[in-house]
């Protein structure tokens, strides 16, 4: 088990500083964001502060799943602890949806009745918590987005879409105090921010879902073409024909394949150099970082 994985850049310690700043400042927009909700009684902020506790939980299994990736695989998992990210995501995304399903009905209650459940809402408060809150989420956005995005994994792509939602949050929570202040006796517009950000939490978890089952069921990534994948192999050099594609993922991180390609006949040394291009043009091309080709000419058979 001591080989090392080809092409898996994953736990680089750049990428992992990174998602533990996002890590420690979601904790710290947590703690604001709690306090918040409560000084100022705003049904918005709270929706935001309870969807900050899945924002924590998030980050920190992207931390975590990287670090266990770090220790490689096993005799038991083959694969290393990649899934834990899969299983670990769909986990968060009920916790999102939850968040967001849940608070509709107090958020139409508000902006029907046009009252405020929790009491009078104080926008001075709302200031308090999206202020810090802004900046502390577009200060994590812009640590991870100094990362080259050739060196971007899924993980931190996704990641960065996530902090760029929160900010989205974030801006309608100034809106709200905002307008809040010019006119303060509209308690309808707190009602209807919270029902802004539980259409975004709500919208948020769909692709969560949908990743989750695809690497499950096993379906080729989204965004990799087959015929596009099966051309680039084809136009190596020294390379006849390729068949038995299998791509899939084993996490968002961990894209993989299989095939089997008919080649030229050849010095044993020289099927190296095309296994060698072939791995280059798909991790480059593709973002297939674990590449596996069975090479075969029509007299001599497969070459391991």
């Amino acid at each position: 088990m001591g080989e090392p994985p080809h092409g898996e850049s994953e736990t680089s310690g750049r990428i992992l500083r990174g998602l533990g700043v996002a890590l420690g400042l979601s904790v710290a927009v947590l703690a604001i964001e709690v306090a918040g909700a409560y000084l100022s009684r705003s049904l918005s902020v709270t929706v935001d502060a309870v969807h900050s506790v899945p924002d924590v939980f998030a980050f920190a299994i992207s931390y975590l799943s990287l670090v266990a990736a770090g220790h490689g695989p096993t005799e038991e998992h083959t694969f290393g602890s990649h899934r834990l990210e899969v299983f670990a995501a769909i986990l968060n995304a009920f916790v999102i949806l939850a968040a967001g399903v849940i608070f509709v009905y107090p958020a139409l209650l508000e902006f029907l009745r046009q009252t405020s459940l929790l009491g009078p809402v104080d926008p001075a408060w709302i200031l308090f918590a999206a202020v810090p809150t802004l900046l502390l989420r577009a200060f994590a956005a812009a640590y991870l987005g100094r990362i080259p995005r050739a060196a971007r994994d899924l993980n931190v792509r996704s990641v960065l879409v996530h902090l760029a939602t929160d900010v989205a949050i974030t801006v309608a929570l100034l809106v709200d105090a905002l307008l809040l202040l010019l006119w303060p006796g509209h308690l309808g517009i707190d009602a209807a921010v919270a029902l802004v950000i539980s259409a975004i939490l709500i919208y948020e978890s769909i692709p969560i879902f949908r990743g989750g089952w695809d690497i499950l069921n096993e379906r080729t990534p989204r965004g990799i073409s087959m015929p596009a994948l099966i051309g680039a192999l084809e136009t190596t050099p020294h390379v006849r024909e390729v068949h038995d594609v299998h791509v899939w993922s084993v996490c968002p991180t961990l894209v993989c394949m299989t095939a089997h390609v008919d080649v030229d006949e050849m010095p044993m040394s020289d099927s190296a150099t095309v296994r060698a291009e072939l791995r280059r043009r798909v991790e480059r091309q593709f973002g297939i970082v674990h590449a596996v080709f069975e090479l075969e000419t029509e007299r001599k058979g497969p070459q391991a």
